[in-house]
């Protein structure tokens, strides 16, 4: 129904940004692969990045399921890059290990910060970047936050985004609810948080949508919000 409702869709880039798996078992990414078969016909118009529950069991590289499976979306570099447009450039990001038990937490590692930094210095100044992580940096209001289940480094990560006005969008998961955030930024445009939660999921109250749909014209960035039919 979901791939379905997709395929009938107008758009350019698919950004899926983790939970492809409940406990990342080969059998649970071959399925995911089959079943998003008919969105993964051209690789250079999609995005995938891990998360937690693909990273739910420790493997040695060569049984890393999520490679073999899906590895052709991110790539073998530090960085996931994917330019847009002459405006826009798509960042992805794995953040997701394997944990101690009742432990879903992840790290953006040194080495992805500094390559990130290292692209951002590289393309032109006009050059609006999204990133894609699949933990939230920003959580609704009155929501308690478990540090069991987040970014181990959340607020350095946050932080430094908000240091760099060229990236506009962040893009995650993780938590099976939806919502949009807007971080102001001092003179520059703000950064906004989206989070399409659990597509395929029950809608929660509140919740508008199951995915979204973003248009980028420009400078302008437009977020439609999509209910799965």
């Amino acid at each position: 129904m979901l791939v379905g409702q997709i395929q009938n869709m107008k758009w350019d880039h698919l950004v899926i940004s983790g939970d492809l798996t409940q406990l990342s078992l080969e059998a649970e990414f071959a399925l995911a692969r089959e079943t998003l078969g008919p969105l993964l016909k051209d690789r250079k118009r999609v995005t995938i990045i891990p998360g937690n529950h693909d990273r739910y069991v420790r493997q040695n590289k060569a049984k890393d399921y999520y490679k073999q499976h899906f590895g052709e979306f991110f790539g073998e570099e530090e960085i996931h890059v994917k330019k847009l447009n002459s405006d826009w450039v798509i960042v992805g990001w794995d953040s997701a290990h394997p944990n101690d038990l009742f432990n879903a937490s992840g790290t953006v590692r040194r080495s992805t910060i500094q390559a990130t930094e290292n692209l951002l210095g590289n393309l032109p100044e006009k050059t609006r970047f999204i990133i894609v992580n699949h933990y939230p940096l920003t959580f609704p209001e009155g929501w308690e936050v478990d540090h069991s289940h987040e970014l181990y480094n959340l607020v350095p990560v946050r932080e430094w985004m908000m240091r760099y006005p060229n990236i506009r969008l962040y893009l995650h998961g993780h938590i099976h609810r939806n919502w949009q955030h807007r971080l102001l930024r001092e003179s520059s445009p703000e950064l906004l948080l989206l989070n399409s939660a659990s597509s395929t999921s029950r809608i929660y109250s509140g919740q508008k949508s199951s995915f979204h749909q973003i248009d980028l014209v420009g400078d302008k960035v437009k977020v439609t919000p999509i209910l799965l039919e």
